[in-house]
């Protein structure tokens, strides 16, 4: 429960910038809960007009519609500050705030704020009522074409500084805790009399300091600012480098621009930040210790449980940002001789539930998932001949990576491993544990078994062949681009020539390839024929036409079609629009069209999950 000296003294947060703008009310929060989060305003001077004030002359006059409107707008700002509910009233007796055209004594006053409260206590000081009221009044008189115009400027302004007051703020030259002189001005606080840049058509960074305090964000009776349920207060910094510390409740605390230090303290504290989580870098330095960078500078916090971004609110208890020990690598070669073989198995120690990456030199070679008691083990499939330095790393549920253990040397030197030329290659998979790199040109691989008996992969690596008939070796192909088993042949080039034969038949017929057709174009395409000369034949024939109405149809009949058959959706208006101006600009002919929606991004997916593991086709011969 509030006290005689809670009501009547500001609460003070130990922080100059704050603290220089406390008043000493009227304080809102002790209306709750009797009037829930609300305070109520009117702009009615029939009814329920101060008396007394010598500050005023002449009888009140009401707001034009222009300054209600500008008004309302005011209040509906200072609502997404401070979770307050400004809720307008026709009855001026019924009003908490009312707003006011007067001459204002003085002619240089521009506006006036006048204030009071009352309460009653019990015999222990325990405030048992409370009520205030507030009269915001702008002078009609002297300032009157200025306070006309509330939408922005200097009116603007000079409502901001009074609705200010109205909220418990008062001028930072005044009482025991005042503002150095440099910052008293209204780039820092719009309760300042000193003028610098402006005018402001929002509240400044000290105003808005405050006014978190003061009411926490979350509204009168809230969880945090002065009266609040559990004692829990908003401590927000400035653009310069602040120390923010909380006390045992719950609060809350914004450094702001700067590099910060915020300490929760005791109880379940929130660090607050203004972007979205994903615009930020979380560390964790150690068990209670945590960084978090961003745009707004770096912060260190310590004592603070959640962090709340402008997208999510996350519970550092939830976080693993703590990078797992480097792995323990043990290397057992592949055979006897000193140079190993090519199906090395590496083993070790890492963190359970991690995954451990081999590398040699930056090139990842096998991965593998730690088991929960910390081992694990791997054999790359197959290691192409040469000498290597494999360490490990091992990267935890958290993306968290480690050092990289200690590296292991060994050469490779297998019989088993071929290469290719920079021509077209024939290489023939032998029995055991192949690799075998094609080199440049378009290389294929012999298998003497049939299709069957082996299952095909795409991996990071390369593709795998692995023999499921036999002994079960698995080979490795790289820069390889055809197979040919026994009875069939597969374009693994899913990126090169035979992947864009498959994606133009497609494309152009709306169906699955036939093998012997695909491996005629594909043939095709090895010999130099270029894509859209591809195009420009598929165009020519009579299924084209079947589909299309033509070999040749109207340039809006293609597009439209081609968004049809070969993205299977109507066109979107900017994408229509574009294609159409590249055919009727000349900037590309039909055939050109084709060829690119068949390579477009939106093709490629929709088409990827028939081809990705290798495709097979009937070589034209």
């Amino acid at each position: 429960m509030a006290t005689v000296t809670d009501v009547t003294t500001a609460l003070l947060s130990g922080l100059n910038h704050i603290d220089a703008l406390l008043d000493d009310g009227p304080g809102w929060n002790y209306l709750a809960p009797s009037t829930a989060n609300t305070i109520t305003y009117t702009f009615s001077t029939a009814s329920g007009l101060q008396t007394g004030n010598t500050n005023i002359q002449g009888a009140p006059q009401a707001f034009t519609a222009a300054q209600q409107a500008a008004t309302r707008e005011a209040l509906a700002y200072l609502s997404t500050i401070t979770g307050v509910v400004f809720t307008e009233t026709t009855s001026g007796t019924a009003a908490k705030v009312h707003f006011a055209n007067v001459d204002i004594a003085g002619a240089s006053t521009s506006g006036l704020c006048s204030w009071s409260s009352s309460y009653s206590y019990n015999n222990a000081n325990t405030v048992t009522a409370y009520n205030a009221s507030a009269y915001v009044y702008l002078d009609n008189v002297q300032w009157g074409s200025q306070n006309s115009v509330l939408s922005g400027g200097e009116g603007l302004e000079t409502l901001l500084h009074e609705i200010g007051h109205m909220m418990g703020l008062k001028h930072p030259f005044e009482g025991d805790i005042q503002l150095p002189d440099a910052t008293d001005n209204s780039a820092y606080t719009l309760m300042s009399y000193t003028s610098s840049g402006g005018p402001y058509p929002s509240y400044s960074q000290y105003d808005l300091a405050a006014l978190k305090w003061l009411y926490g964000g979350d509204g009168l009776g809230g969880a945090l600012g002065v009266g609040s349920t559990g004692g829990g207060r908003y401590f927000t910094g400035t653009n310069v480098a602040d120390t923010l510390t909380g006390t045992a409740a719950n609060d809350a605390l914004e450094g702001g621009a700067g590099d910060d230090t915020l300490d929760g303290g005791a109880g379940t504290d929130t660090a607050v930040y203004t972007g979205v989580f994903g615009a930020y870098t979380v560390v964790q330095e150690d068990a209670i210790n945590w960084t978090v960078s961003g745009s707004e500078g770096l912060d260190r916090l310590r004592g603070v449980e959640l962090l709340h971004f402008g997208d999510v609110t996350v519970d550092l208890a939830s976080l693993d940002r703590i990078a797992p020990l480097a792995p323990v690598l043990v290397f057992t070669k592949d055979g006897s001789a000193a140079a190993s073989g090519n199906h090395p198995l590496f083993s070790g120690t890492a963190e359970a539930g991690s995954t451990v990456e081999l590398f040699n030199g930056s090139a990842s070679l096998a991965t593998v998932a730690v088991d929960a008691t910390g081992l694990w083990s791997v054999r790359p499939v197959a290691l192409a001949n040469g000498s290597y330095s494999v360490a490990a790393k091992a990267t935890d549920a958290g993306g968290n990576v480690s050092p990289a253990s200690l590296a292991q040397s060994f050469t490779v030197s297998s019989s088993l491993n071929q290469v290719g030329t920079a021509g077209a290659d024939t290489l023939s998979a032998t029995a055991g544990i192949n690799h075998l790199d094609g080199g440049a040109g378009t290389d294929t691989v012999l298998y003497a078994g049939t299709r069957g008996g082996y299952t095909v992969a795409k991996t990071a690596y390369g593709y795998t062949v692995a023999d499921v008939s036999g002994p079960g070796a698995t080979d490795l192909l790289v820069n390889s681009e055809r197979i040919k088993f026994a009875d069939k042949s597969v374009a693994i080039d899913i990126d090169g020539l035979g992947g864009q034969a498959y994606r133009i038949y497609q494309a152009a017929f709306n169906r699955a390839p036939d093998l012997s057709g695909l491996g005629y174009w594909i043939a095709v395409m090895d010999e130099g024929v270029s894509l859209g000369g591809v195009a420009g034949r598929f165009m020519a024939s009579a299924e084209f036409a079947g589909l299309y109405g033509s070999t040749t149809p109207g340039n809006d009949v293609l597009v439209t079609q081609l968004y049809s058959n070969v993205l299977h959706r109507t066109p979107d208006a900017g994408g229509y629009a574009y294609w159409m101006n590249i055919l009727n600009t000349g900037l590309g002919s039909q055939a050109t069209v084709l060829a690119e929606f068949s390579e477009s991004a939106e093709n490629k997916a929709q088409v990827i999950g028939a081809i990705q593991n290798g495709f097979e086709y009937t070589p034209y011969i």
